[in-house]
């Protein structure tokens, strides 16, 4: 079977398991992605070797080597070939919104990987920002795919999820004048979905108080990093609930990463909406695994200690099932249901990371000196 037919086959076996998850089929299909990115992306096979792991010896999700963030900025992670993560080939490759050239990630998706992020992406936001009853319309703070930000895994999604409820992307000058227009007098749900610095600049721009319709609801993205200004979490909602009119329960914070092929989104209108109370928490849909490591010694935390995060994703499908992130989190509960984003790493762990991709680089140069 040729490695394209393996990518198909795991692309739909992948598309299945999202719309109908089944507890017993997890374990396998997550280790069968695992044999099939050390079968073809070379980097990450070498990778795996230097540490003497291999489909031999991996049993569980649990014990896949995640290869760092810091990778996906060095090095093509990616089992097809270079040309297959080209629009033209059904493909696409997404850069990270690093500040600059050098500190950019990139993604390679091929067209079977592409399929599975469009039915992912799709999944989360059903399950997190909508209801059975409910699906309004989006207005998107942020460039279009095709204008600003080409290779914007963000821009991306909303573009599909546009395409899906209507709404528009609002960028570019006079953004904030035509995103207030909009909101005057409207008598329908909208959700606004943008990143945290744009909704900022918005409430800069105007002190306008709307109240928008009920069942709006806000999805933000994060995004001070780099910016000249920024407030408290707990500032920017309040001003969410004072100036548009929407309250807590339906303001939903997104983490994902151009790294990741699903993402992840505060439990807040979910729990809401099934009137389950608790403190809310980053969740997601069981395309991903989250474990939370000792940065030293990488074995899991216990229940409130923080630690540094490590995401599996079902869906990575031509790049790597298993990444180790640079963020720090804690578990929202002794249950480990979900988990609270604390930051970034401090400095001693990122250099841990980079070490790590170094490691990663040092098996790639001594895997070719091999051949």
């Amino acid at each position: 079977m040729t490695d394209k037919k393996i990518a198909w086959n795991l692309a739909e076996d992948i598309r299945s398991y999202i719309s109908n998850p089944d507890a017993e089929q997890e374990e396998g299909l997550f280790l069968r992605i695992f044999e099939y990115q050390w079968r073809f992306n070379r980097t990450y096979r070498a990778y795996c070797d230097r540490r003497n792991l291999s489909p031999d010896n991996i049993l569980r999700w649990q014990d896949i080597p995640p290869a760092p963030a810091a990778a996906f900025k060095r090095f093509e992670l990616r089992c097809s070939p270079l040309e297959d993560a080209a629009i033209a080939n059904g493909g696409i490759t997404f850069d990270s919104s690093g500040t600059s050239q050098s500190e950019t990630s990139r993604h390679y998706m091929d067209a079977p990987a592409l399929s599975v992020y469009r039915t992912s992406l799709r999944g989360g936001y059903r399950k997190y920002v909508l209801t059975d009853l409910e699906s309004p319309e989006i207005l998107a703070l942020m460039p279009t795919l095709t204008a600003e930000s080409p290779f914007s895994s963000l821009s991306f999604m909303l573009e599909e999820l546009i395409h899906d409820y209507g709404g528009a992307f609002l960028a570019g000058m006079g953004w904030q004048e035509k995103l207030r227009n909009s909101l005057r007098g409207r008598t329908e749900p909208v959700v606004l979905f943008g990143t945290a610095f744009a909704f900022l600049h918005f409430f800069d721009f105007s002190d306008e108080q709307f109240s928008l319709p009920t069942g709006s609801r806000i999805v933000e993205t994060g995004g001070f990093k780099g910016k000249s200004r920024e407030v408290s979490r707990e500032e920017l909602y309040s001003l969410f609930t004072e100036r548009l009119g929407v309250p807590a329960t339906h303001c939903i914070s997104e983490y994902g990463m151009s790294e990741l092929a699903s993402q992840y989104y505060e439990s807040t209108f979910y729990d809401f909406t099934r009137d389950v109370s608790r403190v809310s928490r980053k969740v997601a849909s069981p395309t991903l695994r989250t474990r939370i490591v000792n940065p030293v010694t990488n074995h899991d935390v216990a229940p409130g200690e923080a630690g540094l995060l490590v995401h599996y994703d079902v869906c990575n499908l031509n790049s790597v099932v298993a990444i180790q992130t640079e963020d720090m989190g804690i578990w929202a509960d002794d249950k480990k249901d979900g988990f609270h984003l604390l930051g970034r790493a401090p400095g001693a762990v990122l250099r841990g990371c980079s070490l790590t991709a170094e490691e990663m680089g040092n098996a790639l140069t001594n895997s070719r000196t091999a051949t």
